[in-house]
């Protein structure tokens, strides 16, 4: 078959096989070849990994900050990281108010502030008529005052930068109205039912004795005044009720699971016993924790069996999110901080082409961790190019290039459209 032939053909054959990405680690593959499923129809994981994260139990902020605005990115899939914080948090504007809640009570592994700031920083790349995000707008928060500040974390109540501060703290506070949670009553921190507009929940990568596992959906024991109540059945179902709580519920718009370090046996308390170097996002808190759950089982976690809160949380009555990884779009990117060897060079993410099937044009996209020189292409079954789409140097961030299969048959250069610091066609 010729080039025109294969061409004038495409929309029948209904695939690209191959896209080459030159000086990137070889040949990328998308994500989902005619899977027949719609990535609208799937919870949405972004998996960072990236092994200079850690150097024995200190982490890499700098690292932390690329892997964050990465995953932010590649998650919403939008150009550069304000916008992709604006499509994540709907409706947000200049006046919002968006509350970070960590895990502290292992100061020893807590939710890295490296991370954390990591976020802090990049919500501050959202703009709004020339005016970046205000970094007061933004909470950091937790149960107590003196966990955070032994986390590492800086206390600040004032009316400049980033505020962190507990709910036992004179600006914390609990609501004065209860919450059934399952059989149990509770109140929640003021912090959420009354100075936030949007939470993002980021956790620590721990098992626990009794829970099987402490991750995102455990993470909001530190929302409420009586955690410690709530704990019988393996803590199943109170923490799917405690997620299902609508100030929580309505307010939780992204989760983070932090597992640089993590803790796979004896848990929660204890020291690190190994380094996972990864960021695991989501909107779905389910899939977040059933991924992260993944990560301890791998790390010879013993306690997998009785973290059932994960699989109710997904269930009736609660349906928080899937459990299911078929469910599941899982975007695997490593090491996004673009640690170049000259042999390969990670954090390429390839997007499948779209639409597929298509007539005549179809999209193709793909993120870039930071500027680097680009050869993209388009092979057929039997691995032969069959036209260059681009050859070009663009920047970091997401870009798109546009096929015409019907008119290339002529020769013609496919279109390219770059975003996030990415050169122009």
């Amino acid at each position: 078959m010729t080039d025109a032939e294969f061409l004038s053909s495409i929309d029948r054959r209904a695939f690209l096989k191959i896209l080459s990405i030159t000086g990137a680690a070889g040949l990328v593959y998308p994500q989902r070849l005619l899977s027949g499923i719609s990535p609208l129809d799937l919870s949405r994981v972004v998996i960072i990994e990236d092994s200079a994260a850690t150097s024995g139990v200190t982490i890499d902020a700098d690292v932390a900050q690329s892997m964050v605005n990465c995953g932010i990115m590649n998650l919403a899939e939008e150009y550069d990281v304000g916008e992709a914080w604006k499509a994540l948090l709907p409706g947000v504007g200049a006046a919002s108010v968006i509350g970070i809640k960590v895990g502290c009570l292992n100061t020893t592994v807590p939710t890295h502030p490296e991370v954390t700031y990591a976020v802090a920083n990049s919500l501050q790349e959202m703009d709004f008529g020339g005016t970046p995000f205000p970094d007061n707008n933004i909470i950091i928060f937790d149960r107590l005052n003196n966990e955070l500040y032994w986390s590492g974390y800086t206390l600040n109540a004032g009316s400049t930068g980033v505020r962190c501060y507990g709910t036992d703290s004179a600006f914390g506070g609990y609501s004065t109205e209860t919450y059934t949670v399952y059989n149990s009553t509770q109140r929640l921190t003021q912090i959420v039912t009354q100075q936030v507009d949007y939470i993002i929940n980021i956790a620590a990568l721990k098992n626990h004795t009794i829970a099987g596992v402490t991750l995102c959906l455990k993470n909001h024991y530190g929302t409420c005044d009586h955690p410690d109540i709530i704990h019988g059945g393996r803590c199943n179902p109170y923490i799917p009720a405690l997620n299902s709580l609508s100030p929580i519920r309505d307010r939780n718009v992204v989760n983070i699971c932090d597992g640089l370090l993590g803790i796979a046996t004896g848990g929660p308390l204890g020291t690190p016993q190994f380094a996972a170097n990864k960021l695991i996002m989501s909107r779905d808190i389910v899939a977040v924790d059933y991924q992260a759950r993944e990560i301890l089982a791998d790390n010879g976690c013993n306690t997998i069996g009785i973290s059932g809160h994960v699989d109710t949380a997904a269930g009736d009555p609660y349906n928080l999110g899937t459990n299911d990884p078929a469910g599941m779009d899982v975007v695997n990117i490593s090491n996004p901080a673009g640690v170049d060897d000259g042999v390969s060079w990670h954090g390429v993410l390839l997007k499948q082409n779209h639409p597929n099937p298509f007539s005549s044009d179809t999209r193709i996209r793909f993120f870039m961790p930071r500027e680097k020189s680009v050869s993209l292409a388009v092979y057929d079954t039997a691995g032969r190019r069959v036209r260059g789409l681009l050859e070009r140097t663009v920047g970091g961030g997401w870009h798109e290039a546009v096929w015409n299969g019907r008119t290339d048959a002529g020769g013609r250069a496919a279109g390219v459209r770059a975003g996030g610091g990415g050169a122009g066609a």
